[in-house]
């Protein structure tokens, strides 16, 4: 899903929870909060998100909603729960379809919660590595202890392993490594 389909489901969203006179709230997280945050990244798979407000209702309607616009069936999904840390950082990014009006409240989470959550989820596949650097030069955290201090305080009961350390520690020496022209 690119911004602007995402946008237009989340808009169609709100429009179908004002007539139901139901305000919902969904947090978005991941690669759908990397897309609507920045311009780095173009599409997404899905939308990760918490619905933190009127849970049936929102579901119910983005059930609508996908079939509506042709989304993918789980467009809007909460099966990325399991990477939110206790320390939820979320922003207000827009009420969908106006402000003051029932509809829906969407927050996002904010860079460095991202960018810890795809530390924590970090697999070698391509688009993850993408995200990571990209964020981390972002918010210039580009050595690994700045790296993994930003994981360990997004998640400081989670063992981080060996293999974890030596893939961050790899991954920030590339940050710092010269272009090749």
């Amino acid at each position: 899903m690119e911004k602007e389909q995402i946008h237009k489901a989340l808009v169609r969203l709100g429009e179908i929870l004002r007539v139901r006179r139901v305000t919902g709230e969904v947090a978005i997280f991941g690669g759908a909060a990397i897309v609507l945050g920045f311009d780095f990244r173009r599409a997404t798979q899905d939308v990760d998100s918490l619905v933190t407000s009127g849970h049936g209702q929102v579901m119910q309607a983005a059930q609508e909603v996908g079939e509506e616009l042709q989304l993918p069936p789980n467009w809007l999904n909460e099966q990325a729960t399991i990477y939110l840390s206790k320390h939820r950082d979320f922003s207000l990014f827009k009420m969908y379809p106006s402000e003051g009006q029932f509809g829906l409240r969407v927050l996002l989470a904010k860079p460095e919660y991202v960018l810890a959550m795809k530390l924590l989820a970090f697999s070698l596949y391509a688009a993850d590595v993408d995200d990571i650097q990209h964020l981390a030069l972002h918010l210039k955290r580009t050595s690994a202890e700045n790296l993994l201090s930003l994981l360990k305080h997004y998640y400081p009961n989670e063992h981080i392993t060996p293999e974890r350390v030596l893939q961050v520690t790899e991954l920030a020496r590339k940050l710092h490594a010269p272009s090749k022209s």
